[in-house]
């Protein structure tokens, strides 16, 4: 690869909160050796490997639209054929990991590495679940319709007739997927997540001062901390990585040499409506610094009305009891496409969370709505980064929270925008 000057791109094109259209980083006019000027495409700079063997905060706190080397991207084979895209294409092939990332497979004898995506082998220790298992004839306990529309074209033929999804908790799924470690040479091909650091300057001010805000979380079984490995609904196994409110506070402990007060009182199953409900007893007691609102998973029904009226009630509360306080909204990662019964209003929270940051000198909008949406237009599937294939992530996007969360509240105080040319 030709390696031009590293370009400090820090003046981002504004993020888009509609629809996640395939847009490629902005270009930029460098010239070459003659003098002459060429349009280039801009990817991260190549870094040193950081550790992959096990959970490491900072590894994967890396943010997956400005990194050179992917860490632990997982997949699930469906049927001992079945054959994965990765977010990008890989160069090289690092490492092939279980979930857990403590068993290793190798490269021609376990998988290969063919168009682009990465295939079993005849004879491969990797696992994969059996189609009709995963597509089931009968539901196992709890009936997930499944929308044959939203089926891979290559995996019709294989499961006609009605079908259900499969459902499981804790390492139902996990104990399938493996992880990849490898190098690319591609630039993230949409817009990146927009830092908001000017909306929380008084929260940021206390950090630095040496002070110990207080963050809480607020929302339901996601910002709980389903499915992260190291939580009790994840199964509490290798590679134990922490959910994603805690992965948050600590980054920020680290960075600062802080010990924040962090309380999280989330619940699982409730939505907007709930949380306000409870808001008093569960947000307002604790007068917290920073705020971070996380609902619109089980909002599923809820009119759009009633939802912003219940954000909107939520945030204007807060400001009462706390003038100085700061609001983080994080909008929900998507369901299960495949799931029809569960697959409704999800997709309508971001616009509307986004004008109520708008709105609102004191608070943002983490969207991990549309990071969703990009991982789908890249051709990732459902089943490679849920934990339970109906509305929980498994680590890879619990990752993905805490890494929107930190670009919106620190901006380039959380990884400055560095590129250089792309192949």
């Amino acid at each position: 690869m030709k390696r031009f000057s590293a370009v400090l791109f820090a003046a981002l094109a504004l993020f888009s909160f509609t629809a996640c259209a395939d847009k490629s980083v902005p270009d930029s006019n460098v010239p070459d050796d003659n003098g002459n000027t060429e349009v280039v495409k801009l990817a991260a700079t190549e870094q040193q490997l950081r550790e992959y063997t096990r959970y490491d905060r900072e590894t994967y706190l890396r943010p997956y639209w400005n990194t050179r080397e992917m860490y632990n991207e997982t997949v699930l084979f469906v049927g001992e054929n079945d054959s994965a895209p990765l977010l990008y294409l890989p160069s090289e092939i690092i490492s092939v990991r279980n979930y857990g990332l403590d068993v290793e497979y190798k490269e021609n004898e376990d998988y290969v590495l063919e168009n682009g995506k990465i295939r079993r082998t005849a004879n491969s220790k990797i696992p994969y679940m059996e189609i009709n298992e995963y597509y089931k004839k009968i539901p196992d306990g709890v009936e997930l319709l499944l929308d044959k529309s939203a089926v891979e074209e290559q995996m019709l033929p294989l499961i006609e007739g009605p079908r259900y999804l499969k459902y499981g908790e804790t390492t139902t799924f996990t104990s399938y997927q493996i992880a990849v470690t490898y190098r690319h040479n591609q630039p993230w091909r949409y817009e990146t997540v927009k830092g908001q650091a000017q909306k929380f300057t008084d929260f940021i001010a206390k950090l630095e001062s040496g002070e110990n805000p207080k963050i809480l979380f607020f929302g339901d079984s996601i910002t709980v901390g389903c499915n992260a490995s190291g939580s009790d609904r994840g199964g509490n196994v290798s590679p134990y990585c922490e959910i994603w409110a805690k992965m948050v506070t600590e980054y920020l402990n680290d960075k600062y040499n802080a010990r924040l007060d962090y309380v999280n009182t989330a619940i699982g199953g409730t939505n907007s409506r709930q949380g306000l409900e409870r808001f008093a007893d569960d947000v307002l007691s604790y007068e917290p610094d920073l705020l971070v609102i996380a609902y619109g998973m089980n909002d599923r029904e809820t009119t759009e009305q009633k939802y912003k009226h219940y954000i909107e009630e939520m945030v204007s509360r807060y400001r009462a009891v706390k003038p100085d306080g700061c609001v983080l909204l994080v909008s929900p990662m998507l369901p299960n496409p495949e799931c029809s019964n569960w697959n409704k209003n999800q997709t309508k929270w971001e616009n509307i969370l986004s004008e109520i940051a708008s709105e609102n000198d004191c608070c943002a909008l983490a969207p991990v709505t549309y990071l969703n949406k990009c991982l789908q237009q890249s051709g990732k599937r459902y089943r490679d980064y849920t934990a339970n294939n109906v509305n929980h992530p498994n680590d890879f996007v619990v990752r993905l929270y805490a890494q929107a969360v930190l670009k919106t509240l620190l901006g380039d105080g959380f990884y400055t925008e560095t590129y250089v040319n792309a192949e």
